[in-house]
């Protein structure tokens, strides 16, 4: 029976030599003693002694066995390096001063992914202090270990935590492991995103051919000072909100001007209006109707608002310059001032709008970060560790999601 339990435990050059089972206030425990097979002592240095002074009997929590919590327990040794003097052995399957297993913070760290922290805590008998130091130096490992090579295309976007807190987010659009977010730093000026780019590296950065952003200025100027030459791409979502903010306020002048029997059409009817037409179905539809029946200026202003994403349809330049001709025509003798205002700032960054139909970039994983990330916060009730709040964010919205506990756990190099 103790062969059996050696040969499921796995540990290289390590016996099972006792079992005990205990009870531990309202759990079970059972108490795997193990002893070495060979008299090797290795340093941190990865020096090999045949030599070793007995220092202590250590126990460390593993992975659980049925229902029972499960605790290695063992003695550790001493060794003389003659790098590093006298110094406490290196162990495979535990770092120096943890008190879980390598395989057990393994699948701590998987759990993470997706459980909250008190769950898994509760789940593994371990206190939720513990539970964020394993995931935090998991997650602190992993980030520092990622491939950056091959990014040809970057997205940059802000998000507010905390009141007036911004952070802004970059992510690679074009990486080997498909779009993912890299780097998440405090604030959205100029100044604020050369901690990024001293990050990235000047190497990487002169590969960089194109952006995807908003049409803040901080973001602009940033790229143009770091990356001369490149294409600048503006948020499709970023300009449909901009849109969308425009036909709100021609809804709030019609509720002021029309009678109080029209006015109650328009009261509680903003997201009908300014969702998509294919979207709003049923009795949302009906409503619909009415209201763009009752204003004809309202009417006129929907019907814009549908047509115009029309312009990331085009493949040709030539032509998605011709719709927007077009488009703008059909607002002579609207009377709508806010669609004038955003004519204006559409003609002013036409260019970065219509750089998409040279470069078709996933535009939705820039925006679907902003909410993967409100998503993590909420769920989490706030943060009080930003530096972890922010590897939980890049974990969530990258290729470190995935989750895979089994084949993680009993991976000693990881």
């Amino acid at each position: 029976m103790i062969d059996y339990f050696t040969r499921l435990l796995g540990i290289q050059g390590f016996v099972v030599d006792a079992v005990t089972q205990v009870k531990h206030g309202l759990f079970s425990c059972v108490i795997l003693d193990i002893k070495r097979v060979q008299q090797k002592f290795v340093c941190e240095c990865g020096h090999i002694s045949c030599e070793g002074i007995k220092y202590r009997e250590r126990k460390i929590q593993h992975l659980s066995f049925w229902q029972h919590r499960c605790y290695l327990r063992f003695m550790q040794f001493r060794i003389q390096c003659p790098r590093c003097g006298l110094k406490v052995e290196a162990l495979p399957f535990i770092h120096r001063y943890s008190r879980v297993s390598v395989m057990l913070g393994n699948l701590v760290y998987e759990l993470c992914k997706v459980m909250t922290n008190k769950s898994v805590g509760i789940f593994q008998g371990l206190d939720d202090g513990t539970i964020k130091a394993i995931d935090k130096d998991k997650l602190l490992e992993k980030q520092a270990n990622r491939s950056l090579d091959g990014i040809t295309a970057l997205g940059v976007d802000e998000i507010f935590v905390g009141g007036k807190n911004c952070l802004h987010m970059v992510s690679a659009l074009d990486g080997p492991r498909g779009p993912e977010l890299i780097y998440i730093g405090k604030g959205r000026k100029e100044k604020n995103l050369k901690k990024f780019w001293k990050w990235f590296g000047p190497k990487r950065t002169k590969l960089i051919t194109i952006a995807v952003m908003d049409m803040w200025k901080g973001f602009i100027n940033s790229f143009r000072t770091n990356c001369p030459g490149i294409v600048i791409l503006y948020d499709k979502f970023h300009v449909i909100t901009h849109l969308l903010d425009a036909l709100n306020k021609v809804r709030q002048h019609e509720l002021r001007c029309l009678s109080k029997r029209l006015k109650g059409l328009l009261t509680g009817k903003k997201f009908i209006l300014l969702s998509r037409l294919a979207h709003v179905r049923g009795n949302a539809r009906v409503a619909l109707n009415e209201l763009l029946c009752a204003s004809p200026r309202l009417r006129k202003a929907h019907l814009l608002k549908e047509s115009f994403s029309h312009l990331w349809s085009y493949k040709s330049k030539t032509c998605a310059k011709r719709f927007w001709r077009l488009w703008k025509d059909s607002l002579k003798w609207a009377r709508l001032e806010s669609y004038e205002r955003f004519v204006r700032m559409v003609d002013k960054h036409l260019d970065g709008i219509l750089a998409y139909c040279d470069h078709k970039l996933p535009l939705g994983f820039v925006e679907s970060t902003n909410l993967k990330a409100k998503n993590i916060i909420r769920r989490a009730y706030g943060y009080r560790d930003d530096e972890y709040m922010k590897l939980k964010i890049i974990q969530a919205c990258s290729s470190l999601r995935f989750f895979q506990p089994w084949t993680v756990a009993f991976n000693n190099s990881e």
